[in-house]
C-alpha cells in the first residue's frame, strides 16, 4: 500500500469563511475550522479602550466582537484582511493575519510550479497542492519552501508509480509496490513466473534484473554465506560476505598473499543469490551500527585484502556467531 502522505491527498479545508455581503473573506483560528459558518455572527457589546492600543501594536485594528464575548474581529494594518481571533491571543500573544498567510502560501507553491488548494484537515504542517500533472497531492510546507528556492525538485508519487508500473511490463515484472524492508531505492515485483523479488529501481529501470526464481545468473543460482578468519602479516581479522563458491572466494579472490592463512569458521547454504545478498547486506547494517568500533578500517588491511568492507576485529567473534545463527533460521524459512 502506497504512503497516504503522496498518493492520497484528502479533500483541503479552507482557512476562511464568506463574511459580507460582497463575500468579503473573514479568516478563522486553525483550531476553529471545524465550528460552522452559521456561529460566527455579531456580538453584541462593548469593549475596553486599551484593547485598541494593543491591536495597533500588534499590526491590526479592532472591529468589533464575533461568535462569542471571547472572540474579535481583527483588521490587518498591511493588507485591510479580516481575521477572527480569540481576545486572549490578542492579549498574550502576536496574532496572524489570515489574509497575508494565505497570499504568503499561495506565492510558495506558485514560485514551486504548484497550485494551493487548502489545508489539510488534520495537519497543520501539510497543505494540498495541485501540481502540472493535474494530480493533487499532500506535501509539508516546508518542503514546498524548499522546492521554491531551488533546492529539491516537486514529485508527484501517482506518475512516479506509473513510470515504475510501465518500467517493470517493458522488463516482465509487475510492480507491488513499495520494498517491505523500507529501503526507498528499492520497489517489490512479481515476474512473469510469479517469483516476488525486491529490486532496485534503477536496475529495473535499465532492466538489468534478473528473476532468483526462474534465471540463471547468480542471483537465481544457490549461493552461501561465509563467515571466516583471515591472518596475515600479524594480524588477524574476521570476514562476512556471500559467494556463490565460498572456497573459490577464499583461494582466489581476495587478492590474499600465499603466505596468509585463511580458516573457513562457517558456510551457510542459501537457495539463491539475491537473498544471500539481502540476509548479507542486512547483517552488515545491523553489525555496524550496534558496533562501529569493531569494524575494521581499510588502512588496516588494504596491503593484503582487495575489499573496501565487511572486515571486522577478532573480538566480534561471537557476535558473528550469534549472526550466523540468526541467518540461517531466516534461509531456512525463506523459500
Amino acid at each position: 500500500m502506497e504512503h497516504p502522505t503522496f498518493s492520497q491527498a484528502p479533500m483541503p479545508v479552507q482557512s476562511f469563511i464568506p463574511f459580507t455581503e460582497d463575500g468579503e473573506p473573514l479568516f478563522l483560528p486553525r483550531r476553529s475550522w471545524h465550528v460552522s459558518t452559521e456561529a460566527w455572527t455579531l456580538w453584541p457589546g462593548e469593549f475596553p479602550e486599551d484593547w485598541d492600543t494593543i491591536a495597533s501594536g500588534k499590526g491590526f485594528r479592532i472591529l468589533g466582537r464575533i461568535r462569542d464575548r471571547y472572540h474579535l474581529i481583527l483588521e490587518c494594518e498591511s493588507c485591510d484582511g479580516l481575521t477572527a481571533h480569540k481576545i486572549y491571543t490578542l492579549r498574550t500573544a502576536q496574532p496572524i493575519c489570515g489574509a497575508c498567510h494565505l497570499r504568503k502560501i499561495k506565492a510558495t507553491a506558485q514560485a514551486a510550479g504548484l497550485i494551493f488548494l487548502g489545508f489539510h484537515p488534520e495537519d497543520r504542517h501539510f497543505g494540498i497542492y495541485r501540481m502540472e500533472c493535474s494530480h493533487e497531492v499532500t506535501r509539508q510546507f516546508g518542503l514546498i519552501e524548499r522546492i521554491a528556492r531551488g533546492e529539491v525538485s516537486a514529485r508527484c508519487e501517482t506518475c512516479l508509480i506509473a513510470r515504475e508500473e510501465d518500467e517493470a511490463r517493458r522488463a516482465g515484472w509487475t510492480r507491488i509496490g513499495r520494498d517491505p524492508d523500507g529501503n526507498e531505492n528499492y520497489r517489490l515485483y512479481r515476474h512473469s513466473c510469479g517469483h516476488e523479488q525486491r529490486i532496485a529501481r534503477v536496475n529495473m529501470a535499465w532492466q538489468q534484473c534478473d528473476c532468483a526464481g526462474c534465471g540463471q545468473s547468480w542471483c537465481a543460482k544457490q549461493s552461501a554465506i561465509y563467515l571466516m578468519r583471515i591472518t596475515c602479516q600479524g594480524q588477524e581479522v574476521l570476514k562476512l560476505g556471500f559467494s556463490a563458491n565460498p572456497e573459490k572466494r577464499f583461494r582466489h579472490q581476495l587478492g590474499l598473499p600465499k603466505a596468509a592463512k585463511v580458516e573457513p569458521i562457517r558456510v551457510i547454504r542459501v537457495t539463491t543469490g539475491n537473498l544471500a545478498c539481502r540476509l548479507e547486506k542486512a547483517a552488515h547494517g545491523d553489525l555496524t551500527r550496534r558496533f562501529p568500533d569493531s569494524v575494521v578500517p581499510r588502512t588496516e588491511y588494504g596491503t593484503f585484502l582487495n575489499v573496501v568492507s565487511e572486515i571486522y576485529r577478532p573480538g566480534l567473534l561471537p557476535e558473528l556467531l550469534k549472526t550466523m545463527d540468526q541467518i540461517a533460521e531466516t534461509a531456512s524459512g525463506t523459500d
